[in-house]
């Protein structure tokens, strides 16, 4: 088969790039190594600039299940807690399986062609095309080839783009069905989710997010704040067991949740250093992009999706498709998102390696600081915009508490 753009993996960063394309009228083929719909390990939170970035989520029925309008995140001992309340969402909640799905069928009534339980095993660049190889022996003949098949991308292994992944987060959740009234009872019909930092000593956080029939209940660890701690490894699997049973004994969830079989999936939490060579490009987990302090990933696939699809385009108008021309595709997302994520990287790497609870003390009850993140969170403000501004407001925080201790 031969087609002007090959498209690996069918995630939101694939199917994402695989729909612009298609609208653009290119060729395109879609494919993925698993059967859909398929279900994928995920929280299922989105931050509404997705939304805001994509319109058309909105207006697909089964893309988006729920919202979320507020919160409660605490301190590693849960002796302080910030609230986070408001009459507008704060997070989109999705169900992967359907979610996901139906980006698929977006790309493909915009007239992409989608072959899925199929994997991409080899991948050849020659003088004039790729050829990439599938399981069942196959050769799918391109142009160019679109890397979007995760964070063990067999693309990028195979091109020689990317070998080991250094910086990864490591989670491990559940998801439980729940019907409507007992979900109302425990989170009220905002939804309110819960975070809580560095439970049982991790560097990360655990997380609840009740849906609108469903609750993801999971704990994340970033594995390079580990390192930075010279810190023992600890037994996620440990860690969450004992996670449900304080959630159960401070009431959060019903009694009758159990740990039942949980699923896991590593994150990546910093870009790839090379995402583009000649007839190739690296999108989303492939290529490293997700947010290094939560490890949300959505935003940034569907974000490097809609740029890979405008820079390829181009670059199939002109006939270049070499790695210096497809490396615009790497300028204009480092300019759009890029500073923003070196930064959360480093506030990841300092803050999950650390106790929090001073900051939480601080913060409690300071109003300007939490709306400060609720605008960050829902993508009305950028942390670009808003760094300095937090940074000296907690400094002054800081040193009035520090002021009204020596009275």
């Amino acid at each position: 088969m031969k087609f002007d753009v090959t498209v690996v993996g069918a995630g939101p960063a694939g199917s994402t790039t695989a729909k612009f394309l298609a609208e653009k009228g290119v060729k395109v083929l879609l494919i993925d190594k698993d059967r859909f719909p398929r279900d994928k390990p995920c929280g299922g939170g989105i931050p509404l600039r997705t939304l805001k970035r994509f319109r058309y989520l909105r207006e697909e029925d089964d893309l988006i299940d729920s919202y979320l309008y507020g919160g409660y995140a605490y301190s590693p001992s849960l002796k302080y807690r910030v609230e986070l309340q408001k009459n507008e969402p704060l997070l989109a909640m999705v169900i992967r399986k359907k979610f996901d799905h139906g980006l698929v069928k977006l790309a493909v009534n915009s007239g992409a062609v989608f072959i899925d339980n199929r994997s991409a095993e080899d991948i050849k660049i020659l003088r004039d095309k790729t050829r990439v190889t599938l399981n069942n022996g196959e050769h799918i003949e391109s142009q160019i080839v679109i890397g979007a098949d995760g964070i063990w991308s067999n693309i990028a292994k195979k091109s020689g783009m990317i070998q080991n992944r250094r910086n990864i987060c490591i989670c491990i959740f559940q998801e439980y069905q729940m019907s409507k009234e007992i979900l109302d009872r425990f989170f009220t019909e905002k939804r309110l989710g819960y975070l809580h930092f560095n439970i049982q000593g991790i560097c990360g956080y655990g997380w609840v997010f009740p849906k609108k029939e469903r609750i993801n209940i999971g704990v994340a660890e970033f594995q390079h704040a580990v390192k930075n701690r010279l810190k023992k490894k600890m037994n996620l699997k440990e860690v969450y067991t004992m996670y449900i049973k304080i959630l159960r004994k401070t009431g959060v969830i019903p009694d009758n949740i159990k740990v039942e079989e949980v699923k896991g999936a590593a994150l990546p939490i910093y870009p790839a250093k090379k995402i583009c060579s000649n007839r190739i490009v690296l999108c989303g987990d492939a290529a490293g992009l997700a947010n290094p302090a939560t490890g949300e990933g959505i935003y940034y696939a569907m974000s490097s999706g809609k740029i890979a699809a405008d820079v390829v385009t181009k670059s199939l108008e002109t006939g270049d498709t070499s790695a210096k021309f497809l490396s615009r595709y790497q300028q204009i997302w480092e300019k759009d998102f890029g500073r923003e994520m070196k930064i959360l990287f480093r506030i990841s790497k300092r803050r999950w390696g650390r106790k929090n609870e001073k900051i939480f003390r601080l913060i409690e009850s300071d109003k300007k600081t939490t709306d400060m993140l609720y605008d960050i969170i829902i993508g009305q403000s950028n942390i670009m915009g808003y760094r300095w501004k937090m940074i000296q407001h907690i400094l002054y925080l800081y040193l009035k508490d520090k002021f009204k201790s020596k009275k």
